[in-house]
């Protein structure tokens, strides 16, 4: 049980409250409708990296993975891990992100960039040859955009945790990211 209730729709302002009405019922987002003003500008930021994002899909998703994985998060893991399922990645890259690196299962690119946010994540600004390596693979805009990803997972984890928001009793039927684009769409 969280540590605190998910918050009554009828209490929430009217643009949140419509806004949660048309997201993916998830309990992440029934619990943060409640954030006050954050709550709105923070679903932008999400669906900007997640459905218009410059990072390949699969690679924003091993990163994602990644962070939930090293924060501890099963919420996060089990979410991202059905996504990424529903995206078309196999169980041994899904895995991978979870494992030692290098992995055979990822290419020379994702390995550096998963070196990159093991490191930022735990030392935060991270080493400059890791860093290296990943600017080499993406490019000045999708390295800021990778970094802005892991500060944003390392912010949900945290969030996950510190409320102890439980997996929902049934999964959603889609990925949620499509629902996500036209809440935003429809409700920004």
């Amino acid at each position: 049980m969280a540590r605190i209730p998910y918050p009554d729709p009828a209490t929430l302002a009217p643009e949140a409250r419509a806004l949660r009405e048309t997201l993916p019922q998830l309990n992440i987002f029934k619990m943060i409708s409640g954030s006050g003003p954050s709550f709105l500008p923070f679903m932008a930021l999400v669906n900007a990296y997640l459905n218009d994002g410059l990072l390949d899909t699969e690679l924003r998703e091993l990163v994602i993975l990644r962070v939930g994985h090293l924060c501890g998060s099963a919420y996060e893991q089990h979410q991202h891990r059905r996504v990424s399922r529903m995206i078309g990645m196999t169980e041994a890259r899904i895995e991978a992100a979870s494992n030692a690196l290098p992995s055979p299962h990822l290419s020379e690119t994702e390995n550096a960039v998963l070196a990159f946010t093991d490191d930022q994540v735990a030392n935060v600004k991270a080493d400059a040859r890791l860093f290296a390596a990943a600017h080499a693979a993406l490019g000045d805009a999708a390295m800021q955009e990778l970094v802005i990803i892991i500060g944003i997972y390392l912010l949900v984890c945290r969030y996950l945790e510190t409320f102890e928001i439980e997996l929902e009793e049934k999964d959603i039927e889609t990925s949620g990211l499509d629902e996500i684009r036209r809440s935003m769409k429809n409700n920004g």
